[in-house]
């Protein structure tokens, strides 16, 4: 499917599933919202999540009347945030930015008093992150046939980097290095941004992160672009072919970021959240502007966005355990 028909499905999808949404949008009552929304962000502020955060939380307040403030509480891989909200009170006032890693990673890192998937109430699936491999420019592997082939001539000797031990970036480029049949020197950094600037300054090969963070890189020929994971192309990054284009066959994976409510909040207070930020993010300004930033907009229901808590929770307890990941 061209990148062209696939937007025009989804968002006629979309807009299909929003307009019936729209009792939904009504049914928690005129007491619901009450008083401001928090949304807690379980990373450091500033960064292209928080920008897209805020911008879910700027289309939310428009719909619901109230303001959404999004309070940045960074800590322990995000899930210090997440127990915040855990023991909040569920009556909707009090969200959290869930993530694929957040939800699905961290139970087998941290030693956390809560499990994410139950004591959680999955609002949508806001979008999601398709995770590229870069290069420096004048690496000699100029596609993702050439990396494999360079890596199988120098066993462990390419420097490829990732956001950090335990990362779904970490946890993909695992698997991809599996699935190729490769080994490398992997660097594991404590967050992205030192790994892009030793990237930007040739002291690295190659690095794994997600597309977000490297398209305005991509687009000014900082880095190179050899692929990216998911099963279509990203529409922000159009000229970079999937893994299964470049010559992985069945390499498909993704992170995502959404929304997130205490357990026990009522299903009602649920459905009028979706239900506003479905419509939000169906509007053609607000899909763009995700799209420009590096997204790919989702915007599905809670059960899908419960259905694939618990089906990563799973998929990646397998790799954890694969690569004998330790909790701290």
């Amino acid at each position: 499917m061209t990148i062209h028909r696939r937007t025009f499905v989804l968002n006629a999808a979309v807009s299909l599933y929003a307009t019936s949404l729209a009792t939904a949008a009504r049914a928690a009552g005129p007491g619901y919202p009450g008083k401001p929304i928090t949304i807690v962000f379980p990373y450091a502020a500033g960064g292209a999540t928080d920008a897209m955060t805020r911008q879910i939380a700027d289309l939310m307040a428009k719909a619901l009347g109230q303001p959404v403030i999004v309070d940045a509480k960074p800590g322990a891989g995000g899930s210090m945030a997440l127990q915040q909200v855990v023991r909040a009170n569920a009556d909707g006032h009090t969200l959290v930015l869930m993530a694929s890693g957040t939800m699905a990673v961290n139970p087998y890192l941290y030693d956390l008093k809560y499990k994410p998937v139950e004591d959680l109430a999955p609002i949508t699936i806001l979008v999601d992150i398709p995770f590229v491999v870069v290069t420096r420019p004048d690496f000699p592997a100029r596609t993702l046939k050439e990396f494999i082939a360079h890596a199988k001539a120098n066993p462990g000797k390419i420097s490829f980097a990732n956001a950090g031990v335990g990362t779904q970036a970490h946890l993909t480029q695992m698997m991809f290095m599996k699935e190729a049949g490769i080994s490398a020197n992997v660097v594991p950094y404590k967050g992205g941004t030192g790994a892009i600037a030793d990237l930007l300054g040739g002291h690295i090969d190659a690095m794994i992160d997600n597309a977000a963070a490297q398209v305005a890189n991509v687009q000014a020929g900082k880095v190179r672009a050899l692929f990216v994971t998911t099963r279509e192309r990203s529409e922000s990054l159009p000229g970079v072919p999937t893994a299964q284009e470049a010559g992985l066959p069945g390499f498909v994976t993704s992170g995502w970021f959404g929304l997130a409510a205490p357990k026990g909040t009522p299903q009602a207070v649920i459905d009028r959240l979706n239900a506003v930020i479905v419509q939000g993010m169906a509007r053609p300004e607000a899909r763009q502007r995700l799209i420009d930033a590096g997204w790919m907009p989702v915007g599905s229901s809670p059960s899908e966005a419960a259905a694939r808590a618990r089906s990563d929770l799973a998929r990646f307890g397998q790799i954890a355990l694969q690569i004998g990941l330790k909790k701290e």
